[in-house]
């Protein structure tokens, strides 16, 4: 593909994503056995803070880089997580909240040479076609 990039902002495609939907389903997942006797009602708002609470006190993200052919890991981050009631009435949904700026957030991202884990604002991330410029999105548009 035809891709010039004058590397204005790092980008999207090249950072690793977090989502926070997925990370509770991974959570409920591998839960440890001591927590899965007891009951979880996911349409239950006290079983979903608890769950907020399990999950915010034992799981930590860190990046795992490679460079110059040694393996570096970041120190490990902390997630905070919220939740809303879905629009639909039945049950609900999970957002991360931003280590840095604090917003309420679908996604975090680690973009590389990056240690910390935030949302795509903090780290002034753009898509791949935001740093092109306008004449070579014409020409590319043209070509493919």
């Amino acid at each position: 593909m035809f891709s010039l990039r004058y590397g204005k902002r790092p980008v999207i495609e090249e950072s690793q994503k977090i989502s926070a939907g997925v990370c509770v389903r991974n959570y409920l997942i591998e839960r440890p056995i001591s927590i899965i006797s007891r009951k979880l009602d996911l349409n239950n708002e006290e079983d979903i803070k608890d769950l907020i609470q399990e999950i915010e006190n034992g799981t930590t993200f860190n990046l795992k880089q490679e460079k110059d052919g040694a393996t570096e890991y970041t120190e490990p981050n902390k997630v905070r997580i919220t939740y809303s009631k879905s629009n639909l009435r039945k049950g609900f949904v999970f957002w991360f909240i931003c280590n840095i700026c604090g917003r309420r957030v679908k996604y975090l991202y680690f973009p590389p040479n990056s240690t910390v884990l935030a949302c795509r604002n903090c780290h002034r991330l753009t898509y791949d076609k935001q740093n092109e410029s306008k004449k070579v999105r014409n020409f590319s548009r043209f070509l493919f």
